[in-house]
Parts: structure tokens; sequence; C-alpha cells
């Protein structure tokens, strides 16, 4: 049995997705807001039970009879301190301390790839105490950072485009991100459970290509077949709308926080993590965006 907190989100969803093709018991936690997003799961095969990682009872409930156990939580858009703490740092020690109790053979944690200089970060330091606190816990762990999305940038991108026009960046500068695609994350998650040799590491995770934010809208507008203007915005009027905006919008501060952060400068070697993880050839930006108008019955321009 394999259980997931955070399973209705956009990584839990194909992480199910692809354990259940593979005939594995899967059970998922879901919170009382995320009942509509769990119905797909439920008709997949999962295993569903109510609550929250505030939740010890359930957690508990979760890791009874499981062998591995997944935190694939994010605080979302839901920005407030309180709860960044909770998704990002009370939550999967909740969880950890329920797996240790049920005698759990892995743990795994979805961090998140730290850029070159990420003490400005504050969710950084709670993702980093967490994977301190999983090390010394004595459970057998696996820890993915993984790297920004193709999702963040087109599916996230594109009402902002179609609204404004144009693909806000924050901050100036050529700074270089290795994205990949959702399914190229879940792969490696996957391929971990029950892997020797993920036993006990700390992968860093990012995609085939290192490029520019400008470079990556630049292939995004090939595909889709017209151009979209990139509009640069500094970090210090990010951080002023934020702070103005906190009394009537509490997670303001931390979504600009987090934008700052999603285009600061990232990169990893994944020459090893490959290896170990089986991943083979990963989705490049282009093909992703050519897979993506094609399911959403859009066929992309031709190659040249």
């Amino acid at each position: 049995m394999i259980f997931i907190v955070g399973g209705t989100g956009t990584l839990g969803q194909t992480l199910v997705r692809m354990l259940r093709e593979q005939g594995k018991a899967v059970r998922v936690l879901v919170r009382p807001g995320s009942v509509a997003k769990a119905e797909p799961l439920r008709a997949l095969g999962a295993e569903l039970i109510g609550g929250d990682m505030r939740d010890k009872a359930c957690l508990e409930l979760g890791c009874r009879g499981a062998d591995v156990v997944i935190s694939a939580t994010s605080a979302g858009e839901d920005r407030r301190d309180a709860s960044r703490r909770m998704a990002e740092y009370q939550g999967p020690l909740n969880l950890l301390e329920a797996a240790k109790a049920a005698g759990v053979k892995q743990y795994i944690f979805t961090s998140t790839l730290f850029p070159k200089n990420p003490v400005g970060y504050k969710f950084c330091w709670a993702k980093l105490m967490a994977e301190e606190a999983i090390q010394n816990s004595g459970v057998p762990y696996t820890i993915f950072r993984p790297c920004g999305l193709f999702f963040e940038i087109v599916q996230r991108g594109e009402p902002i485009v179609e609204k404004f026009g144009f693909f806000p960046v924050v901050g100036f500068g050529p700074k270089r991100t290795q994205m990949l695609a959702m399914v190229d994350v879940a792969r490696a998650f996957v391929n971990a459970i029950g892997n020797p040799e993920a036993i006990n590491r700390t992968f860093e995770l990012g995609g085939p290509e290192h490029l520019t934010f400008d470079e990556m809208v630049g292939i995004w507008s090939r595909v889709l077949g017209q151009k979209i203007p990139v509009v640069r915005l500094p970090v210090s009027l990010m951080n002023g709308i934020g702070a103005a905006l906190k009394p009537f919008q509490p997670s303001a501060p931390g979504i600009m926080e987090l934008l700052e952060f999603s285009y600061d400068e990232m990169s990893c070697d994944m020459s090893e993590t490959s290896r170990i993880l089986s991943l083979g050839k990963m989705q490049t930006l282009e093909q992703y965006c050519r897979e993506y108008y094609v399911n959403k019955g859009k066929p992309a321009p031709a190659l040249n």
C-alpha cells in the first residue's frame, strides 16, 4: 500500500494514475475542500480517506498497513505564513511521525530545487528544516528537489497572456532554469519506490534543457504560432504590491515571494539521478507544448 498526502494536487494526481496503471494499491488523504477533485482518483481505484495534515489520527490511519508514504503537499495559492508552515514543514513532520510509528519502509518527501542563493526565501528554510528532520528520523527516506514545472509556464501563464497580452517575468538578467514536465517528476517518484539505490538519498530534478525565460516563452510562442511578448517586472515593485495588498489579501506577500523564487537561477546535474531512477529521455518544453495543445484539440504548427 502506498499512502499519498497531497494526492489531489497536480503531482499527486499524476502519481496516483501512474501507480494504479501498475496495479499498485494507493490510498489518498483528501481534505474536505478537495472532495470533488478526488473523485477521478476514486474512479482509478484509489482508496480515499478524509482529513488533513493537522489531524494526527487520520495520518495514523492512512499510514496503517502502508509500505510507502509520499508527502506531495504544497501551500498552493494560500501563501499565508500559517498555511505555508503546515504544508511545507509541520504537516510533513506530522506525517513522518505517523509513518515512523507504523513502521513504514520508505518516506518520500517533496522539497524544491533551490536557487544559487536561497537565503531570502522563507519557504526554502521550511523545506530545509523538514529535510533535516527526515534525514535524522531513522525512517528510510527519499527526498526530491524538483525544479519548476512546464505546467507553471504554460497552463498558469495562458490566462495571463490572454487577459493582458504579455507574459510577466519577475526580475532582470538572463537567469536560466531547468524546468521539467510533471510526467517526468512523477516517473522519478514511482521509480524510487522500493529502489535500494534511492533509499536515504536526496535527488535534484531538472529538465533536459537549461533555458532563460525569454527562450522558454520563445519556444511556447513558436508552438502556439503567435508571438508572446515578455514584460519584466522589478522585484521591488512586486514586493511593494504584496505589502500594500496584505491587509486585504494575507497571501499577497507570500505569492510575490513565490514569483520571485520561480524566476531565479536554478540548475542541477541529472546524470546520476537519471541512471538510478531510469529516467531515460525526458520531455522537452517544445514536446510538452505540442502535446498540451493537441490534447486541447488545437494541433500545434508542424515542425520546421
